[in-house]
């Protein structure tokens, strides 16, 4: 069996908590993977709402592969992106500094292991299923100053240049502004409408006196506007089980890390 370490934010987190997503997912991306996989062993370290600054403290448990998947809480809480130099630096403050302490860290964990990163993908107006209170506007402007399709291409390149094997959630996904929900339901004129994207931008969203935005029949490639439902974690699967595959030795041994 191959050893086999998942590092992310709640994309990851949620695989194993499906409580969590009002059982609107019935299936993670992780266990996707390894139903495709079956050689892999999963240990799932993902941790709900965390960022790369967040992982550079935590303790990397040995393992043959390394998935990670992050990046979307640093665009969101602010982290400014960084250049080149923060990453080759390991520069503290920025997400490519942070990235770089976050390689550091898997190798120190296993020099000989296997990397397989991924990039933000894109985002929708965010409700919290189990939380309204906890929203946010999606990726269609810039947070911070920053827009999300820069700082996953950044990410992305930076992954490719410390040796991962980089996936390119953000461009192969899909994950695109008028698929990530179907419509989103807002207060009007006295009742409620469902609005497509771009129509819902700007309606304001009232927790607690509106009802919530995404019904079931809104779900396309999120239920909630950020997390994937099925098709979108089938959809990511499939992007990190076909670099991991294309790794894999036939024994399921991992080698050294390129």
């Amino acid at each position: 069996m191959t050893e086999w370490t998942a590092i992310g934010d709640s994309f990851t987190y949620l695989n194993d908590h499906p409580d969590e997503t009002g059982y609107r997912v019935s299936r993670g991306y992780l266990s996707r993977i390894a139903d495709r996989i079956p050689e892999l062993r999963l240990h799932n370290a993902g941790i709900n709402g965390s960022t790369f600054a967040d992982w550079i403290r935590q303790p990397i448990p040995k393992a043959d592969l390394y998935t990670v998947l992050l990046g979307t809480n640093d665009w969101h809480a602010g982290f400014p992106l960084g250049d080149d130099d923060d990453f080759r630096n390991r520069k503290e403050g920025t997400i490519l500094g942070h990235l770089g302490i976050l390689l550091d860290h898997i190798r120190e964990a296993n020099p000989d292991a296997k990397i397989v990163a991924g990039n933000p993908v894109e985002r929708a107006d965010f409700v919290y299923l189990l939380d309204p209170a906890n929203n946010a506007p999606g990726s269609y402007v810039p947070e911070h100053g920053q827009k999300l399709s820069d700082v996953a291409a950044a990410i992305l390149r930076c992954w490719e240049a410390g040796g991962a094997e980089a996936v390119n959630c953000h461009d192969l996904s899909g994950f695109d502004q008028e698929r990530l929900v179907r419509f989103k339901r807002v207060r009007q004129d006295g009742g409620y409408a469902d609005l497509p994207y771009p129509e819902y931008i700007g309606k304001p969203f009232r927790p607690g006196e509106d009802e919530y935005p995404y019904p079931p029949e809104a779900a396309a490639l999120t239920y909630d506007g950020l997390h994937p439902t099925d098709e979108g974690c089938r959809v990511l699967a499939d992007l990190f089980a076909d670099r991991i595959e294309k790794i894999l030795p036939r024994d399921g041994a991992c080698g050294e890390t390129r």
